[in-house]
C-alpha cells in the first residue's frame, strides 16, 4: 500500500516537512501529488484534494494523509494496511470522536471505490460537509473504525478547539497509536520519545 499527500500553494513546506520526516522515519515514501483545483472555500478544497488522490491512485487503495498527521512509529503504514486487510471494509478511519465537536477526520485508507463513491461536490441535505463527514452519515457501513488512527483536533474545556502542543500534550497520545491526526504545528516530528 502507498500513503499519498495532496499538496496546495500553501502547504509547501509542510507537506514538505512531513514527507522528510516520514522517510527518515521508517524509509516510507510517500507519494505527493501537487493539487490543480486551488480554491479556498471550505469543504470544497478538502472534497477536491481527496478526488485528486483518488484519480491519481484509481486502481489501488491508499493512505490518505495530511500536513497535520503525524505517524509515530516505524511500520505504521504496514501495521495499518494489516488491520485494513483484516476489517474487510471499503475504508478505515480513526474510531476517536469528540461530540458534538468532532466526529471524524479524514486521515486513513480508502479504498478502490473512493474515486466513484465519494462525491467531489456534496449537496442536497449533505451540502457543507466534507467528505470524511458525508461518509459517517452516508455510508458508514463501508468503513471500519480503529484506534490505531488517533484524531483530536484539540482541548475543547473551552467550547472550541484549543489546538494541541507537545512535548504539553504527550500523555493524551496512546501507546497503541499508529499516527496522530491532528498536530497542526507539526510539533510531533521533533519529539524523540513522546513519554
Amino acid at each position: 500500500m502507498k500513503a499519498i499527500i495532496v499538496k496546495a500553494k500553501s502547504q509547501v513546506e509542510v507537506v514538505d516537512k512531513l514527507v522528510d520526516y516520514i522517510y527518515k522515519l521508517d524509509g516510507t515514501e510517500v507519494i505527493t501529488i501537487i493539487c490543480k483545483e486551488q480554491t479556498t472555500e471550505y469543504p470544497d478544497r478538502n472534497n477536491f484534494a481527496l478526488r485528486e488522490g483518488a484519480e491519481y491512485m484509481a486502481g489501488e487503495p491508499f493512505f490518505w494523509l495530511e500536513p497535520d498527521s503525524i505517524p509515530l512509529k516505524k511500520g505504521w503504514l504496514k501495521l495499518a494496511e494489516e488491520e485494513y486487510i483484516n476489517s474487510g471494509k471499503e475504508f478505515m478511519l480513526s474510531s476517536d470522536q469528540n461530540p458534538p465537536y468532532d466526529f471524524i477526520g479524514g486521515i486513513g485508507i480508502y479504498g478502490l471505490s473512493t474515486r466513484w463513491l465519494i462525491p467531489k461536490y456534496i449537496d442536497g441535505k449533505f451540502k457543507g460537509e466534507a467528505w470524511d463527514g458525508w461518509m459517517i452519515k452516508s455510508i458508514p457501513h463501508t468503513i471500519h473504525r480503529t484506534p490505531l488512527i488517533q484524531h483530536s483536533y484539540g482541548d475543547y474545556t473551552h467550547g472550541h478547539a484549543e489546538p494541541h502542543r507537545f512535548p504539553k500534550d504527550s500523555a493524551m497520545i496512546r501507546d497503541t497509536s499508529l499516527i496522530f491526526h491532528r498536530d497542526k504545528f507539526q510539533d510531533l516530528i521533533n519529539i524523540k520519545n513522546l513519554k
